[in-house]
This record gives C-alpha cells, structure tokens and sequence, in this order.
C-alpha cells in the first residue's frame, strides 16, 4: 500500500472510529436512533457506519469552516439517510 493509500486508510478509520465513539456516547442517542434505523431499513452494519461517517465528515466540514451548522442539523441530515443529496442547493441567508 502507498503513502496515499495508507493516509487514507487511515482518515477513514479515524472517521470510523468517531462513529463508534457517537454510538456508544450518551451526549448522542439520535445517532445510535438512527443508525438502528438504518439497519432496520437493510443497511449492514458497515454500510449504516459508512454513510453516518459520511454525514459526520460533512459536518465536520462545516464547523472547520466556521459555517453557521449546529449538531441539530447534523442529526437532520442523518434523517435523510440512507438517500444523501449533493445537489442541494446551500442556503442563502444573505
């Protein structure tokens, strides 16, 4: 495996493991809601982990560039899932 490779093996496991660290935090019950949601749906455990981390990297995104998005829209965009749209368009407060 490449440096590359290897860089990003471990950004997702990185990504990964804050997942789990919000599944198994009392500070975040509407994440562990909606990842039983996600399985009850027919989501494996990997996929349901996979696209809150996606969602969860988003966030992260968003409070890294100071954008105005709290954790009550992070848990709104959980509630989308399994569908994700990256073609909304950003809100325009100005």
């Amino acid at each position: 495996m490449d440096s590359e490779e290897a860089a990003k093996q471990r950004r997702k496991e990185a990504i990964l493991r804050g997942v789990q660290d919000q599944l198994d935090s009392p500070e975040s019950p509407e994440v562990r809601v909606h990842y039983e949601r996600l399985r009850s749906l027919g989501c494996s455990d990997s996929e349901a982990r996979e696209l809150i981390a996606t969602i969860l990297v988003f966030y992260l995104c968003h409070v890294a560039r100071g954008d105005d998005y709290a954790y009550a829209d992070y848990v709104a965009e959980l509630e989308q899932l399994p569908e994700i749209d990256w073609n909304e368009e950003p809100k325009d407060d100005d």
